[in-house]
């Protein structure tokens, strides 16, 4: 279960509620209830054990708005307007985001799970990080099992993704793939440029107030690594991407 996708059924809830003041239950396909941390403390959603009155929302792998289908090679995408999420942290989580805040956040690491198609390179994560600290910057990153650390930057340690949410929320921005970080930002308004390179599109699960970074032409949706990725990746540059954040920081306060 992607966290994305999680954050996602939050705008999905405020959706239904803008016609039915009911909390809302969560089903998988097969109509069993279920329930994602994400969800806890918004009161839009029936808890578990909730036995009163609710309206159902069908949500779960094989239920995804922004997937039409898929074959042998992968995903089969579907154009929509992709919700914008909520997520109510709690007064510790807040704290936790508030001794982080103000940070430019890197984020090169992807799921080992997630298609390959979403790496934009360490690489050009590397000199992404060696540049903006030669303009003046700090960068800061999470830490992270499945790739090592970025030269100079400040490792950010968290226990949960609600906590990881809770220093996005307080970041002066973010810059990094498509994923649930990325839904995140978007919750909190936090600056983001994403990078979806060609695997996936903002017309699937962009936000119009990020900067989308997309150069694919149609998006392939490959689970395996392939050419036209590659390619899309290529063509967004480390200059492009400092460009961005150069603009965004001129008129985002340090605080």
């Amino acid at each position: 279960m992607g966290w994305g996708d999680e954050i996602i059924v939050t705008g999905l809830a405020r959706r239904l509620q803008h016609q039915n003041a009911l909390p809302v239950r969560v089903l998988d396909r097969h109509g069993r209830a279920r329930w994602s941390s994400v969800w806890d403390h918004n009161p839009r959603f029936a808890p578990p054990r909730y036995g009163g009155r609710v309206q159902t929302l069908i949500n779960a792998p094989g239920t995804r708005g922004y997937i039409a289908g898929k074959n042998r090679l992968g995903w089969i995408w579907n154009d929509w307007i992709c919700p914008l999420g909520e997520i109510h942290l709690t007064e510790e989580e807040l704290q936790i985001g508030a001794r982080y805040a103000n940070r430019i956040l890197l984020e090169p690491s992807i799921k080992p799970e997630a298609s390959p198609n979403k790496d934009w390179g360490w690489a050009r994560w590397c000199q992404l990080g060696e540049e903006l600290r030669a303009l003046g910057y700090s960068i800061a990153q999470f830490t992270s099992r499945y790739r090592q650390s970025l030269p100079g930057a400040e490792v950010i340690k968290t226990k949960t993704f609600r906590q990881a949410c809770a220093v996005v929320s307080k970041a002066r921005l973010v810059i990094l793939p498509e994923g649930g970080l990325h839904h995140a930002a978007a919750a909190f308004g936090t600056a983001a440029i994403v990078i979806f390179g060609g695997y996936i599109s903002p017309a699937q699960t962009g936000y119009a107030h990020h900067v989308n970074l997309f150069t694919g032409g149609s998006p392939c949706g490959r689970r395996g690594k392939c050419a036209h990725c590659e390619d899309a990746m290529r063509k967004i540059s480390v200059g492009k991407i400092l460009q961005e954040a150069d603009s965004l920081l001129r008129v985002i306060p340090s605080y």
